[in-house]
């Protein structure tokens, strides 16, 4: 048999033990002021309450999957995208707060942008910290940061369910556990466009329950990164991988003026690539490595003085504000006033 009837939206929730936030995460889906939708709550053999937290809540809208064994976040969300009846798929995580206006938001844009695939928006954090994620708002602008990670974050997104049934795009299960989205975008870029919201979507829950909390980040991105070069045809040697990595400030040993070097050297070449294989659209790409190239600066003055002024030179430029918060950093490191961490 196929399907029951089809509606606009199926909200996607891949539920593992986060069963003291996940009635505030689902009502604040049942709150939505977009009225054509499904909720999917996909149970990933939870260990605490989360099941029972979820047979509580009376609403026809929702739809309880439970799996019969733990298979990860990407193999819950594939239950959820098979059973999935909607025109478009909304992911949302288990312990994240969606603003009222979210899907109505995210559908009046999609439909007023055939050519998208993936869309989504800002992100506030609570809890632990207390910030606003940005990501790229234009397509070229998300293409352009598909090389350095996610243009999209998963908790805000919503795809367009006919291209994934089309090309048979699915999260595939031998993935990592953390970052799968940034390899399920990449699978779907082949098939439109990616884009943002300016406005804030999701209040995203930051604290010790995230799956990636505690973790080594350098050695979780790592693979990633390798696997976004390979999905976008770009060669790279393990030194480059790790260039690349410090490029977004992940640091798997003490960076000298020389990796420094290396790294204008490595992003240089990489522009220069692009000419020739169009894995992304110029001149966005080339603000975005400048973009990362600039960001650096501030977390190099910790590594010394002479790390930090050979970013300016080979930067061309010796702008007095960099100048002064490299002495001021040096200064502070001497008088112990800096803080921890």
């Amino acid at each position: 048999m196929g399907r029951p009837q089809a509606m606009k939206v199926s909200v996607v929730i891949p539920v593992y033990n986060k069963g003291p936030f996940l009635r505030e995460a689902v009502d604040s889906i049942l709150a939505q002021t977009h009225a054509d939708f499904e909720l999917i709550c996909v149970d990933d053999k939870s260990t605490d309450h989360s099941l029972e937290v979820l047979r509580t809540i009376q609403d026809p809208r929702l739809r309880i999957i439970e799996l019969a064994e733990n298979g990860g976040p990407g193999v819950a969300a594939n239950a959820g995208l098979d059973a999935a009846r909607g025109q478009y798929i909304v992911r949302m995580d288990a312990d994240d707060i969606a603003v009222p206006e979210r899907i109505a938001l995210q559908v009046a844009f999609m439909d007023a942008r055939p050519e998208l695939v993936l869309s989504g928006g800002r992100m506030r954090l609570f809890g632990a910290e207390d910030e606003t994620w940005n990501y790229p708002l234009d397509a070229d602008a998300c293409a352009a940061q598909l090389v350095f990670g996610v243009p999209v974050v998963q908790g805000a997104s919503i795809m367009r369910r006919s291209v994934l049934e089309a090309h048979h795009l699915r999260y595939d299960p031998a993935w990592p556990r953390i970052g799968e989205d940034w390899l399920f975008w990449l699978r779907m870029a082949p098939y439109g466009r990616m884009a943002n919201l300016p406005e804030v979507l999701v209040h995203y829950r930051r604290g010790p329950q995230n799956i990636a909390h505690g973790r080594d980040k350098a050695a979780d991105t790592a693979p990633l990164q390798a696997a976004a070069f390979r999905a976008l045809g770009i060669p790279f040697t393990a030194e480059q991988l790790e260039l690349q990595l410090m490029g977004s400030t992940l640091f798997k040993r003490k960076p000298t003026p020389a990796h420094v070097g290396a790294l204008r050297h490595w992003y240089n070449g990489l522009v220069a690539l692009n000419g020739t294989l169009h894995f992304a659209p110029e001149p966005a790409f080339g603000q975005r490595v400048e973009q990362q190239w600039n960001k650096l600066f501030h977390h190099l003055p910790r590594y010394g003085m002479a790390t930090a002024w050979a970013h300016m030179r080979l930067s061309g430029q010796w702008p007095m504000d960099r100048v002064a918060y490299a002495l001021k950093y040096r200064i502070n490191a001497r008088l112990g006033r800096l803080p921890n961490g």
